[in-house]
């Protein structure tokens, strides 16, 4: 059949994203000192913006490290980025959807170096799922990048590096048994025991010292982050809370009257005109959507005001949206990186989002337990840490129904030792403090 060149007119509809919408999830998105940036850019290339710089320069805020987790309650980073990482890779697999639920529990359940600490056996008890499908969850895990990742312990996390680097699960698994040998170079024994030649051995030996311990390298310290209020608590005489926008933080913005009026008679740099306006739109939608969301806060989380983080509630992005009749995604651009200013301090946002916990009549936020678990690590008598099952059965005295390895998941989320590792550095102090007073 021949081809014939020819052209035609098709009619077709879909989905885009005008300038003005893209305009407008931008600034949704921005934080004040973002948002501050982008309205000096702009003006400094449009005419018809009328600029007043912020009145006030106050509660701002830079934070990293503790200062950091103390301003989010102490509290596990969100989203961490490998776990995230490691969910777009099992969504690339065919897997069907009981297998990458199963998956994505497992990927939950990892430390921050990788490691997979809950048990099979026990994860299957508590949710109810054949052991069978949990093992085929961990052997997808096991398979992702980096190798290594979704071991139970240190020789495990080796063999399946060994594996990815190319030996068989049998040649891994035997290299690992005899680690201290390789470590004293005892070659006669290996070369018995591995029924490998002497280069051969050699090699092996090169690629052990490739390895890592952990499958999650020790992530640098977080940059430093500025915040700057977008909310502001306001108390009234009678008690009334409400949360209004801090207008002040950021810069005014408004059309410049005579330029406008030139421009509608000369026809003067209209799209310069209609990028100043959809600016201004944006930011006048961005400050409604705020105010919404800080109306819904004071409605939902009285205690936080009240109590601090003692008082917060489960909540969620998800529950916000419905009842505020937005996408989800919506509110996501609109918390992320705001924070509100309470009586001096500032807390991100995101601090009021949290899942819930069981307790006697009803649900606590998981920010709360950990807030709570926090304070009595810090109680705890020197020398004496808390193990996590005595966590478990001061909380459930207090009405928290929680699980041993959900304590030892906040506790690890609050960069705090476990009971034994406390104990060491509670009897090192000790020790230091005898040398320096024999000194002194």
């Amino acid at each position: 059949m021949a081809m014939i060149p020819r052209l035609e007119l098709r009619q077709t509809q879909r989905l885009a994203l005008t300038p003005a919408l893209r305009t407008g999830l931008s600034v949704l998105r921005m934080t004040s000192l973002d948002l501050a940036e982008e309205i000096s850019r702009e003006a400094a290339r449009n005419p018809f913006l009328m600029v007043e710089a912020a009145r006030r320069v106050g509660h701002l805020s830079t934070t990293s490290g503790a200062q950091a987790r103390d301003l989010a309650l102490s509290l596990t980073a969100e989203g961490a980025g490998f776990q995230e990482d490691l969910r777009r890779q099992v969504r690339r697999k065919p897997l069907d959807a009981v297998l990458a639920a199963a998956v994505d529990v497992l990927i939950g359940e990892l430390r921050d170096d990788g490691f997979l600490d809950a048990g099979i056996d026990d994860l299957s008890h508590e949710l109810s799922v054949p052991v069978t499908v949990l093992d085929r969850a961990l052997e997808v895990l096991q398979s992702c990048e980096p190798a290594g990742v979704g071991a139970r312990d240190l020789p495990e996390c080796l063999c399946l590096q060994l594996v990815d680097a190319g030996l068989s699960a049998e040649d891994a698994a035997a290299t690992v048994r005899h680690l201290p040998a390789f470590a004293a170079r005892d070659w006669p024994r290996l070369a018995t025991a591995l029924s490998l030649t002497p280069e051969a051995l050699h090699a092996r030996a090169a690629l052990l010292r490739t390895l890592t311990p952990r499958p999650i390298a020790e992530r640098p310290p977080a940059a430093q982050v500025a915040l700057r209020a977008d909310f502001r608590l306001d108390r009234a005489a009678d008690g009334t809370l409400s949360l209004v926008i801090d207008h002040a933080a950021r810069p005014q913005v408004w059309l410049d009257d005579k330029m406008v009026q030139r421009a509608e008679a000369d026809g003067f740099a209209p799209e310069l005109l209609t990028r100043a306006r959809t600016l201004i739109d944006a930011i006048n939608q961005r400050g409604q959507t705020l105010q919404r969301i800080g109306d819904w806060l004071i409605e939902h989380q009285p205690g936080f005001f009240h109590q601090g983080p003692a008082g917060l509630k489960p909540g969620s992005r998800s529950a916000l949206a419905a009842e505020l009749g937005l996408h989800p995604s919506t509110v996501s651009r609109a918390v992320a990186g705001k924070a509100l200013d309470i009586d001096g301090r500032l807390w991100p946002l995101s601090v009021f989002f949290s899942a819930g916990v069981a307790a006697n009549g009803g649900e606590v936020s998981s920010r709360a337990v950990q807030h709570r678990m926090s304070q009595l690590i810090a109680l705890e008598p020197d020398g004496k840490p808390l193990s996590d099952e005595t966590l478990v059965n001061k909380l459930r005295a207090e009405g928290i129904d929680i699980a041993r390895r959900t304590v030892a998941k906040y506790r690890q989320g609050l960069r705090i030792p476990s009971s034994s590792a406390r104990r060491k550095l509670a009897a090192a102090r000790q020790r230091s403090d005898r040398r320096t007073t024999r000194w002194e």
